[in-house]
C-alpha cells in the first residue's frame, strides 16, 4: 500500500494541477491555467505523473531489496558482507546520495539495466525482452556497469585512506 499523502499520490490524485514541492518543500499546484495549452500541460501532467511514479518505484526496489538483506542477514548469523553492512548503516539521504553517485557514472541504459538485475529481480532475459536486445547485450552492459562503478568507488576509497 503506497502512502496516501506522499508526493506521488498528491500528484495523481490531482487530475487539473501538477503538484510538487519548491525549494524550501512545500506543496506547489501548476493548474491548466499556467500553461500556454491544454496540450502543454497535458504533456508535462503526464511527464510529472511518470517521474513520481519512476521515484515511488525505486523507493519500493530499495526497501525490498534491504528486507531481503535484512532477512539474508539474520539468517547467517552474523555473517554480513561488507555491502550489508554499508547499506544497513545508510540513511536515506546518504542511500540517495550513493544511487545518484552511480547514476551520474553510467549511462540511462547502463543504470537502468543493473537496478532490473540486482534491485529489482528481474533476469536478463526479461531485460533483453524489455530493451528489444539480445540477453548477451544485456550482459555485457552490466558487466560494464560494474566495472565503471568498482573502478569509481575504488578511486574514492583510496583517496579516503
Amino acid at each position: 500500500m503506497y502512502n496516501k499523502k506522499s508526493d506521488y499520490a498528491l500528484n495523481k490524485k490531482n487530475k487539473e494541477a501538477i503538484v510538487s514541492r519548491n525549494a524550501a518543500g512545500e506543496f506547489i499546484k501548476l493548474t491548466k491555467e499556467e500553461f500556454a495549452s491544454e496540450e502543454e500541460f497535458a504533456h508535462w501532467k503526464e511527464w510529472s505523473d511518470n517521474e513520481y511514479r519512476q521515484e515511488y518505484n525505486s523507493e519500493q526496489s530499495y526497501k525490498r531489496l534491504k528486507n531481503k538483506l535484512q532477512k539474508q542477514a539474520e539468517n547467517e548469523a552474523g555473517s554480513l558482507s561488507v555491502e550489508q553492512l554499508l547499506l544497513n548503516d545508510l540513511a536515506d539521504e546518504e542511500r540517495k546520495a550513493l544511487v545518484n553517485k552511480i547514476k551520474s557514472i553510467l549511462t540511462e541504459k547502463q543504470f537502468r539495466r543493473i537496478w532490473f538485475y540486482y534491485v529489482d529481480g528481474i533476469s536478463m532475459t526479461e531485460i533483453a525482452k524489455l530493451d528489444n536486445v539480445s540477453k548477451v547485450s544485456i550482459h555485457y552492459s552490466i558487466e560494464a556497469a560494474k566495472k565503471k562503478i568498482i573502478k569509481k568507488f575504488s578511486k574514492l576509497l583510496n583517496k579516503q585512506l
